[in-house]
């Protein structure tokens, strides 16, 4: 069962198969839940995900990989079929009723994912991002569709970068391959022998100039030969 498939499942179990319902019911419009169900955009967005866990019950784990039970705590799903049997719905469907054993005939479809880097990591943690990742190492958080190509994701810490960056932002990063992509002015991640930083970028000889948006912090230089991976900033997803 594919991760539309499961919402999909969602709307037929707990809506009695009214896509409006659910839309009301999660927060979003009509036409979101059209694009996710019908699998017409792609993955669903992170805030998506967020929104039908915490207004309709839903087990993350399930709607990500579906293991385990389908809602986060018992409940009653009105009239539906499974009303009176477990809230368990996942692969395992020896349980399900028969006009609800085809569902899992398409083989499941792995969720798309970008590692969150811990801001804090020492030097070299971006190389994480491009050698594989660990759940010892970040997160692992589905990939938010309405932003352009990204690798990873940080959280901004400090205010050096306001009013541009705020503390707590999460920012979407590509890595900048090769030098002639760098785009000077540019707003990128850094990773550096001290650690990273976030940083405008300026050409400057064998340096690279820093500069910050807050003018409390004084611009300072690089060898560029200190530099282990750069990365440019291509979207940012703010709380309020």
């Amino acid at each position: 069962m594919t991760i539309n498939e499961r919402f999909q499942a969602i709307i037929d179990l707990k809506y009695n198969g009214n896509k409006s319902a659910f839309a009301k019911a999660v927060g979003v419009g009509p036409t979101v839940v059209e694009n996710v169900v019908g699998g017409r955009k792609g993955k669903p967005s992170f805030d998506f995900l967020e929104k039908v866990c915490a207004n309709a019950n839903i087990s993350e784990e399930w709607i990500l990989s579906g293991r385990g039970d389908m809602l986060k705590t018992k409940e009653t799903l009105g009239d539906s079929p499974l009303a009176k049997m477990p809230v368990s719905y996942c692969k395992d469907n020896k349980n399900l009723p028969d006009s609800q054993e085809n569902i899992d005939d398409v083989e499941e479809e792995e969720v798309e994912t970008r590692p969150r880097i811990p801001y804090e990591a020492a030097a070299g943690s971006l190389s994480i991002a491009m050698e594989g990742i660990t759940d010892e190492q970040c997160e692992q958080l589905p990939v938010i569709s309405t932003l352009p190509r990204y690798d990873f994701t940080i959280i901004v810490r400090g205010n050096s970068m306001e009013p541009e960056f705020h503390s707590g932002d999460e920012i979407a990063c590509a890595f900048v391959s090769e030098k002639r992509f760098i785009q000077w002015g540019r707003t990128h991640v850094l990773d550096t022998a001290d650690g990273i930083l976030l940083k405008k970028i300026f050409h400057q000889g064998k340096d690279l100039l820093c500069r910050s948006f807050n003018p409390e912090y004084p611009d300072f230089t690089i060898p560029k030969d200190e530099i282990y991976h750069m990365a440019i900033v291509v979207g940012l997803v703010r709380s309020f």
